[in-house]
């Protein structure tokens, strides 16, 4: 995944402006998707969703550090 979006973002943006995008492109993608997944997840276990909103939102803003941040230089730096 990481790949495929960093020659998607290299196709459209030139060098120099392409780990800009690259990256917060990926922050905000992990997040929204680690705040999908804990609402589905509370939603399953049928949890009241609006107490837990502030946990949720938290897991998917540490989701989009952890794997979007970190992931996505570790991934530049191994290429």
């Amino acid at each position: 995944m990481y790949g495929k979006l960093w020659s998607f973002v290299n196709h459209y943006i030139d060098a120099d402006h392409a780990l800009a995008v690259y990256l917060p492109i990926l922050i905000v993608g992990w997040t929204i998707i680690g705040t999908l997944f804990g609402l589905g997840v509370c939603s399953a276990i049928r949890i009241d969703l609006i107490q837990s909103l502030a946990d949720i939102l938290c897991a998917g803003g540490y989701a989009g550090i952890f794997l979007g941040l970190f992931g996505g230089i570790l991934y530049l730096y191994r290429k």
